[in-house]
């Protein structure tokens, strides 16, 4: 059995495979990338005019930024069209997006 404990000095640990918790990272900027990868995700699928971010956070900026990024990834673009409203435009198929 592995044991998380710190190694002595120049003895090899398990730091790497006692780092990786299966519960989601408390960092704001985690939790702003993983919405936008799944909404990137949910967008690119849909068929619907209108969505609703599912990012509440603070960091919108770290959030718009993957977003954009992931959309254009999957070979859309996100654009603003006006303050706060964004549109992502797949191939002449847009979607609004809003912050609920």
């Amino acid at each position: 059995m592995l044991s998380c404990e710190k190694s002595l000095p120049g003895v090899a640990g398990y730091e790497n495979i006692c780092a990786m918790q299966n519960a989601p990272s408390a960092d704001p900027r985690d939790q702003a990338i993983r919405a936008a990868l799944q909404d990137a995700s949910t967008l690119a699928s849909m068929v619907a005019t209108d969505f609703t971010a599912s990012y509440r956070g603070a960091d919108r900026t770290a959030y718009l930024a993957t977003l954009a990024g992931d959309v254009t990834d999957l070979g859309g673009r996100l654009e603003e069209v006006e303050r706060g409203e964004l549109v992502a435009d797949f191939g002449g198929r847009q979607i609004t997006v809003r912050f609920g």
